[in-house]
């Protein structure tokens, strides 16, 4: 039989949590910052991507704040909180799956009903679809954490969150959950691969400059939406499945808090990674903060300097009045200032 005293190592286990979650949400928030300023994203796309990107930095916030602080410091108090904590973070994962859809219906709809595009996906339409999901998303999980003789915890001294061992419980775990995500996950994989396959039949008879412009755009996009289908999907599997087949604690906490940790925390890394127009302006960004950070510089010891050459001015015109005044008719002397 393993180890799986989580009474040992605690320390170890928030230490490697935190840093996955900070990065994670310094992720998520840098396409938040960067999103609206790139012309191509001010659609609906982008309104969508940015909604994503809000609740996944909410979820790893929780995990960077709350989670691996938590295990670290085995605070009783953080402990007996985890209720509304789990609440929170399941809440968050949640609308974050009706985000990948909302997504998915939305690269589908632009793919075969372009003309319709621009009238169902509308400003208006869009902000009522984002509203939508996220009520969708809270109102699911109130009813089963809140209304339900069930909830997400952190027991005592342990690594993992865990549902409550009640009937109600384990309808929630694999029916409210698992079932419930792993369906948007389906749902979400079938129409990102009709997009692609279109799109790809489209390309093939297409050849030109612009085509070519657009079948790398549309393919860092496909990349985009099997990693993070590949990504969620792995998680539930890890999390409700194998995690049960684990060996040791370390076995069981990657499985399960590691990679939930993961699944949203990279959900904004593929996003800078697949979108060539976030690299470009996260490059300009850093570019010109060093040209700011030069021209401060150089002005800095241009002043210096002028400064240098004031005083040292000022010292020479009071020596040659010292002089004049020791050997000629007056006795006072002017001090360099």
């Amino acid at each position: 039989m393993g180890d799986f005293d989580m009474n040992n190592d605690f320390q170890l286990a928030g230490v490697i949590l935190f840093p996955l979650a900070l990065i994670g949400l310094s992720c998520n928030l840098t396409v938040v910052a960067f999103l609206n300023m790139m012309p191509s994203l001010k659609n609906s796309f982008g309104s969508l991507t940015l909604s994503q990107a809000i609740v996944d930095s909410i979820h790893q916030l929780f995990f960077a704040f709350y989670f691996a602080p938590t295990i670290y410091f085995r605070n009783n108090w953080m402990y007996a909180a985890s209720e509304h904590f789990g609440y929170a973070i399941l809440t968050a994962y949640q609308i974050c799956c009706l985000s990948h859809v909302s997504i998915s219906v939305n690269r589908f709809t632009a793919v075969y009903f372009p003309l319709s595009y621009q009238k169902i996906f509308s400003k208006s339409n869009t902000r009522k679809l984002i509203v939508g999901y996220w009520i969708l998303g809270i109102g699911i999980m109130t009813h089963f954490l809140k209304f339900v003789d069930c909830a997400l915890y952190l027991p005592a001294g342990t690594w993992i969150f865990t549902f409550k061992s009640t009937p109600s419980c384990y309808t929630v775990m694999w029916y409210g959950d698992f079932t419930l995500n792993a369906s948007s996950v389906v749902i979400v994989a079938v129409l990102d691969v009709a997009a692609i396959l279109k799109l790809h039949c489209y390309n093939t008879r297409h050849t030109d400059a612009v085509s070519a412009q657009r079948r790398s755009r549309q393919k860092n996009l496909a990349y985009q939406a099997a990693l993070q289908g590949i990504l969620f999907i792995t998680e539930l599997v890890t999390y409700f499945l194998l995690s049960g087949y684990a060996q040791n604690k370390w076995q069981a906490y990657a499985l399960t808090s590691i990679s939930w940790c993961l699944v949203n925390g990279m959900d904004g890394l593929i996003v800078l990674v697949c979108n060539r127009d976030f690299r470009k302006q996260i490059v300009k960004f850093v570019a010109f903060r060093e040209r700011s950070t030069n021209v401060g510089s150089i002005t800095l010891r241009t002043e210096t300097n002028n400064a240098q050459r004031s005083n040292e001015t000022r010292r020479i015109d009071g020596e040659r009045v010292s002089c004049s005044s020791r050997t000629g008719i007056s006795t006072y002397t002017i001090s360099p200032q």
